[in-house]
């Protein structure tokens, strides 16, 4: 009996699974395509093409949905740098490399961004999640690059890693968001002065540089 009821077991957590992650599409395309508040769990279902109210069941509604699509996102950024972008020896080419990597990113999912950012403003929880969970994992990001450079030397040792990490985090969404998507400004302008600010900061931390000021 038990080996019966094993496999429609494990059927049925697949296919919850296969649901959630129609949901997830779909819900980041109508967001995108509507914004927040226009955006129904009806058209999000059709979408889907499940039923809306397996909505409720597993993400409690339509902001449960959109929490679930930031964090989904957060992890698939870091999954997808971490592959992406190269490890070289040279801690401003690695740095230009992760910095101008972020504003592609931003410029990729501009229309999401734009809906998550504005609803983050006026909903507490959506803005804990922008404000903390998205930035503690940008900053993870920078500052994993930057402990190992650190560590091989390329970095003084007595440069704060997590505050250098965390504004290198915040000048790469400020330039990627807003001064992007928001203000769209030239992009291959914004380019330039991302990669002219990577080169200061690596001045500003590096080892024979910190050494020569002293």
């Amino acid at each position: 009996m038990t080996r019966s009821i094993t496999p429609a077991i494990e059927r049925g957590k697949h296919d919850k699974l296969h649901r959630r992650e129609a949901f997830i599409e779909a819900a980041t395309r109508v967001f995108a395509e509507k914004g927040y508040e226009c955006a129904t769990t009806r058209e999000i279902a059709d979408r889907a093409l499940c039923s809306e109210g397996l909505i409720h069941r597993y993400f409690g509604g339509k902001r449960g949905l959109l929490l679930a699509i930031l964090e989904r996102k957060t992890q698939e950024a870091r999954d997808v740098i971490n592959a992406e972008v190269p490890e070289p020896d040279d801690l401003l080419v690695e740095l230009d490399h992760v910095m101008t990597w972020w504003l592609d990113y931003a410029w990729k999912n501009r229309d999401f961004l734009r809906v998550s950012v504005a609803q983050a403003i006026v909903d507490p929880e959506i803005g804990r999640i922008v404000g903390t969970i998205l930035t503690k994992q940008r900053t993870a990001i920078f500052r994993d690059m930057l402990l190992r450079h650190q560590r091989a030397g390329r970095i003084a040792p007595d440069v704060d890693i997590d505050a250098a990490a965390e504004g290198m985090g915040g000048v790469t969404f400020s330039a990627g968001f807003f001064e992007q998507v928001v203000f769209a400004r030239d992009r291959e302008d914004v380019r330039r002065r991302v990669s002219e600010l990577a080169s200061v900061m690596v001045r500003g931390i590096a080892s024979c540089g910190r050494q020569g000021r002293q």
